[in-house]
This record gives C-alpha cells, sequence and structure tokens, in this order.
C-alpha cells in the first residue's frame, strides 16, 4: 500500500500535476498510457493507477481518459516502484 504525503489539493499549482493520458481499444484493453515505467506494461501501469490513485481518474469520450496526480502522489508510486524493479534485476 502506498505512503503518501497528503497535501491540500486546492492548493497545487498546474505545475504541481501530472497528466497521464490513457487510451483504449473497444474491449477495455489499453493501447497508449503516459509516463508507463518500463518495468511494467500499458496494462499493469493502469491497473496500479487505478488501485492506488483511481479517484484522481477522469473519463472522457472516444475511450479516453486522464489521471491528473497531484505531483506527490505520482512521486510517491514511481517511488514505490524503484524497489520492485531492483529486485527484477538481481
Amino acid at each position: 500500500m502506498l505512503k503518501i504525503v497528503q497535501s491540500d489539493d486546492r492548493n497545487n499549482k498546474v505545475g504541481d500535476e501530472v497528466l497521464i493520458h490513457v487510451r483504449h481499444l473497444a474491449g477495455g484493453q489499453v493501447m497508449t498510457i503516459d509516463k508507463c515505467p518500463p518495468q511494467l506494461t500499458a496494462q499493469e501501469w493502469r491497473t496500479l493507477l487505478l488501485n492506488e490513485a483511481g479517484a484522481y481518474y477522469q473519463t472522457f469520450a472516444g475511450a479516453r481518459g486522464f489521471f491528473r496526480l497531484p505531483r506527490n502522489v505520482y512521486d510517491a508510486l514511481v517511488a514505490n516502484l524503484m524497489p520492485v524493479a531492483a529486485e527484477a534485476a538481481e
């Protein structure tokens, strides 16, 4: 489970957000997703984002959506992936 230092989201500036654009195929499979870490597939990255930061997801028409993550949430997600990548390399 993620440990995130909570901030008051109302005080976030535009530069304090990370936007992750997702495009889906008709069957719900991920076609493209931004900022996907190399150790994860596009589907795994979307699943992780939905599980850990689903409240920040917004659905759009045309099988698209965006995660609008506060910078601290994104940084925590990426930081938690680094130990996983290090273990896989061993």
